[in-house]
Parts: C-alpha cells; sequence; structure tokens
C-alpha cells in the first residue's frame, strides 16, 4: 500500500515526519530515497521528533560519520549509507547490527541497499518488513513523499493511520 503526500515547505516535511514518528516503533525500518536536497534529512528530524527525540538534540545527517544514535521512546538509529560504495563498506559500519538493534532504523540513501540492475537487496539485512519512502523535488520547497509499507500487517502498524 502506498500513501502520497505534498508538502510545501520544510516545516511541512518536518510535520509529515513527526506523524510517521509518533506512529513508529521499536523494529521499524524507515528506508529513504531521494535525491541530493530532497529531504530526507527534514523528514527524518520530524520522524525523531515524533519519536520523542529531545528537542535541545540536533537530528543533522551522519553523512560523514555513517550513523548517528538518539535516544527517544525507543532508541533511533539514523544511518545515512551516501558515501558507502560497497557491501564490505556497509559491513565495516556495522550495518547489520544497527538494524538489528531494536530500535527504530531511518536510512538515507537507501538505494545503495539494492542491485542497480533487478531491483533486489543486495545483502541478507531482514529488511522484508520495512516502510519505504520516495522523495521527489517538485519546485523549490515543494516535495511529493510516497510511503509505501511492505509486508506490514494493517491490523498490528499505526503507518496506515497516515492516509
Amino acid at each position: 500500500m502506498t500513501m502520497q503526500f505534498h508538502t510545501s515547505s520544510a516545516e511541512e516535511t518536518r510535520n509529515l515526519g513527526k506523524l510517521l514518528g509518533e506512529v513508529l516503533s521499536a523494529g521499524d525500518i524507515v528506508l529513504l530515497f531521494g535525491d541530493l536536497g530532497a529531504g530526507k534529512t527534514t523528514l527524518v528530524q520530524g520522524i525523531a521528533a515524533g519519536l520523542g527525540v529531545s528537542q535541545d538534540e540536533y537530528v543533522r545527517s551522519p553523512t560523514f560519520t555513517l550513523v548517528n544514535q538518539y535516544q527517544g521512546r525507543v532508541p533511533v538509529h539514523h544511518i545515512d549509507l551516501y558515501r558507502i560504495e560497497s557491501a564490505s563498506d556497509m559491513a565495516s559500519i556495522g550495518l547489520e547490527d544497527e538494524l538489528d538493534g531494536g530500535g527504530a532504523v531511518l536510512v538515507e540513501w537507501a538505494e545503495k541497499l539494492f542491485h542497480k540492475e533487478t531491483g533486489a537487496i543486495t545483502a541478507d539485512y531482514n529488511l522484508d518488513q520495512r516502510i519505504e519512502i520516495r522523495l521527489n523535488i517538485l519546485g523549490d520547497d515543494t516535495r511529493s513523499i510516497n510511503i509505501t509499507a511492505v509486508n506490514l500487517d494493517k491490523t498490528h502498524h499505526g503507518v496506515f493511520s497516515l492516509q
């Protein structure tokens, strides 16, 4: 099931993220796809707020650190794969451990987890159940945001309440 949203400012994108974060729980994996400047980190800031990360904690892209962790009502693992080039790079940052870390996992540049030609997941990262978010730039501040719940049970997951 895919839900489509449009935002016309960074604040609206953060607010949508906050609504999503409010229904996430430990074990949820959110994969974010989109070009540079599409608003992935802005959305993650909202998701973190919805997950109860303190407003005093500045949520920023872990482009250079690769992984940031925050404490909310559940641990938040924020991963950025932009600089990752290979499966061995993913292993070196402990990606598998982060994905099984017991908290909510937010992965920017999730494209890197999938084979370019086949679209198949490149390794066994237990991503059968996930939320995929695709952000598309429509204008200066306007975004199309498509949220797809992959193999999530409607009766047990709050993401379906966003409709």
